[in-house]
C-alpha cells in the first residue's frame, strides 16, 4: 500500500478539511523536509498537540519510516502531557505533483483495546487464584472445624486444674488464628456469605472508632471527618467494619509515631476511575469512605499489585499479604470499588465506593417454622462429606439431646428422608459436596419434607444463587469453623421459633 495516490485538482479544500476533521483515525502528514503539513482533530485528541503547535514544524516525536510493502504496525508514541499512546499506523505516499509530495500516516488508537486486554488477563489471573484459594479455604475450614470441635469436647472432659487444659487452649487459639486467615482468603475470592442491609457509612465509622483507636495506639492520632448527612448503602456492616480494620492496620504499620490517620466519608457521582487508571466504572451516585495516612507511601509501580493475595512489602514472616486482598474482595462482593492514591513520602489514601440506595430497606422479615414433632426428641439429619467432622458434629448433637441421622452427601440425604418413617425437624447440611450438593438437595427435599427446616454450614460456596438464597432467609447459615456451642445455640434458636408458615431458603 505504498503506491502513490493523487488528489484530484478539483477537490474542494473545505470538503477535504471536513473529512479530516470527522475521521475517527489520526491523520498526520509530513513533507520531504519532515515538516508537519497535515494534523487532524483525532491526532490532537490522541497525542495532545493542537494543529497550530505542529503545522509547519518538525514533529515533536520520531516519525515512522516508510517501508516497502508497508503494512499496519503497532507503535507507542509519547504524548504532550508525558503519557504513552498505543497506535496501529500505516503509511502512504500521496502527491499532486513532485513539489507537493507528502507521506501520510493513518493511525488507530489501540488504548481501549489494550486496556481491555490487560483487564481480561488480570481477570483470568485473579479468577485462577480465587479458585485455588477458595478450594484451599474450603478444605482447610473443614479441618479447622474438626480441630475446634475436638478441642472443646476435650476441654469439657478435663478438670479445670488439669495441666493439659493449657495445651488444649493453645491448639484452640492456633486454630482460631488459622480460621482468620481462611476468612481473609474467602473475602478475597468473594465466596463469603454476606448479610447485606441498608447501613449508614457514618454510623459504621462511628461504631468502629473505639476499636480503631485501640489499633492506632498512642503514637498515631486517629481523626474522623464525617459528612453531616447520612450515607445509605447496601452492605454487610460487619464486613465493612472488617475492611476498615484491615485498612487502619495497614496505615498504622506504615505511619511513624507522631503521624495521623484520617477516616473520612462523603457521597457524590462517580463516572470514571478517580485515579486516572483503567478500572471500568458503572456511572452512578456512590457513598465513599476513605482511610488516609501520613505514612511513608506506596511506590506507584506497586499500586497495581497491592490487592493481590499474599503480596506484601513487609519483611518475611511479618505479614500474610491477605489484609488488602480481603478488603478488595469484600468491596467487590458488595458491588463497589476501592482505589489507592499514594506517592512515596506523602502517605496513602484508600477509598471505598459503594452505590447509594434511596432509603433504608425494610427490616429483615422474621422467618417462622413449623415444628412437626412437638413433645418428642427432635430429629436432625446431618449432611456432611467430611467424615471426621461429621462424626464430631454427631457427638455434639447427640450430647445435646437430639436424634441424629447421617448422610455423606445430598443424594444420600434424600434417601434417608424417604426411608425414615418419623419426622425430621431440621436438616444441617454442608453446601459443597460430591455427588449432590446442598442446593439441589434442598430443592428436592422441599418436596419430600416440606416441614423440615434447613441450616447450611459451610466454609464457602461458589454458587452465587445459593448465597443470595441464604441471605433472603435471615438466619439459616453458620460459617465454618464454628464452636460446638454456637452450633447447638443456632439449632435451639431455630427449633424454638414460633409456629408459622415454613420458608426454606429461596433457591
Amino acid at each position: 500500500m505504498n503506491e502513490s495516490s493523487h488528489l484530484p485538482p478539483s477537490c474542494d479544500s473545505a470538503l477535504l478539511a471536513s473529512i479530516l476533521a470527522l475521521a475517527p483515525l489520526s491523520v498526520i502528514g509530513w513533507d520531504s523536509s519532515n515538516r508537519i503539513v497535515i494534523w487532524n482533530a483525532e491526532a490532537e485528541r490522541m497525542l495532545g498537540w493542537v494543529a497550530s503547535d505542529v503545522l509547519g514544524k518538525s514533529a515533536p516525536f520520531p516519525m515512522v519510516e516508510m517501508a516497502d510493502g508497508d503494512r499496519p504496525r503497532e507503535i507507542t508514541r509519547s504524548t504532550r502531557v508525558g503519557g504513552i499512546a498505543q497506535l496501529s499506523v500505516q503509511l502512504q505516499h500521496i502527491s499532486h505533483d513532485a513539489a507537493s509530495a507528502a507521506i501520510v500516516e493513518i493511525g488507530t488508537d489501540l488504548g481501549d483495546r489494550k486496556r481491555l486486554e490487560r483487564q481480561v488477563v488480570q481477570g483470568v489471573k485473579l479468577d485462577a487464584v480465587s479458585r485455588l484459594a477458595g478450594g484451599i479455604a474450603h478444605d482447610f475450614n473443614n479441618i479447622l472445624a474438626a480441630i475446634k470441635c475436638s478441642c472443646e469436647l476435650l476441654s469439657e472432659s478435663l478438670e479445670p486444674d488439669d495441666a493439659r487444659t493449657v495445651d488444649v487452649r493453645a491448639i484452640s487459639d492456633a486454630s482460631a488464628r488459622a480460621a482468620e486467615l481462611t476468612r481473609r482468603l474467602l473475602a478475597f475470592t468473594r465466596q463469603q456469605v454476606l448479610l447485606p442491609h441498608t447501613v449508614d457509612l457514618n454510623a459504621v465509622a462511628r461504631d468502629a472508632e473505639s476499636m480503631l483507636i485501640g489499633i492506632t495506639g498512642d503514637g498515631v492520632a486517629l481523626t474522623l471527618d464525617l459528612t453531616s448527612e447520612q450515607i445509605h448503602v447496601r452492605a454487610d456492616s460487619t464486613q465493612i467494619e472488617q475492611a476498615l480494620i484491615h485498612l487502619v492496620v495497614n496505615s498504622r504499620e506504615s505511619t511513624p509515631a507522631g503521624g495521623r490517620i484520617t477516616l473520612s466519608t462523603g457521597m457524590g457521582p462517580l463516572e470514571r476511575d478517580p485515579t486516572g487508571g483503567e478500572v471500568p466504572i458503572i456511572a452512578a451516585s456512590y457513598g465513599w469512605l476513605t482511610v488516609g495516612d501520613t505514612g511513608r507511601g506506596i511506590p506507584r509501580e506497586l499500586h497495581g499489585r497491592i490487592f493481590e493475595p499474599f503480596f506484601t512489602t513487609k519483611e518475611r514472616g511479618t505479614g500474610t499479604g491477605l489484609g488488602l486482598s480481603a478488603v478488595f474482595g469484600i468491596v467487590k462482593q458488595s458491588g463497589g470499588y476501592i482505589f489507592v492514591q499514594s506517592e512515596v513520602g506523602r502517605g496513602a489514601s484508600f477509598t471505598i465506593y459503594l452505590p447509594l440506595v434511596a432509603a433504608p430497606a425494610k427490616p429483615p422479615r422474621v422467618v417462622h417454622y413449623e415444628r412437626t414433632s412437638s413433645g418428642s426428641t427432635p430429629t436432625i439429619l446431618l449432611v456432611e462429606d467430611e467424615t471426621t467432622l461429621r462424626g464430631l458434629m454427631r457427638r455434639i448433637l447427640e450430647r445435646s439431646g437430639y436424634t441424629v441421622l447421617e448422610a455423606a452427601h445430598g443424594a444420600q440425604a434424600l434417601e434417608k428422608c424417604e426411608l425414615h418413617e418419623g419426622a425430621i425437624d431440621l436438616v444441617v447440611s454442608d453446601i459443597e459436596m460430591p455427588t449432590m450438593g446442598g442446593r439441589e438437595m434442598a430443592q428436592r427435599m422441599r418436596m419430600l419434607r416440606p416441614n423440615s427446616q434447613l441450616l447450611f454450614v459451610s466454609g464457602f460456596t461458589d454458587d452465587e444463587a445459593m448465597r443470595q438464597g441464604i441471605v433472603s432467609t435471615g438466619s439459616a447459615y453458620l460459617q465454618k469453623p464454628f464452636a460446638p456451642a454456637l452450633l447447638v445455640a443456632k439449632i435451639a434458636e431455630m427449633l424454638k421459633a414460633p409456629v408459622g408458615k415454613l420458608e426454606l431458603p429461596a433457591l
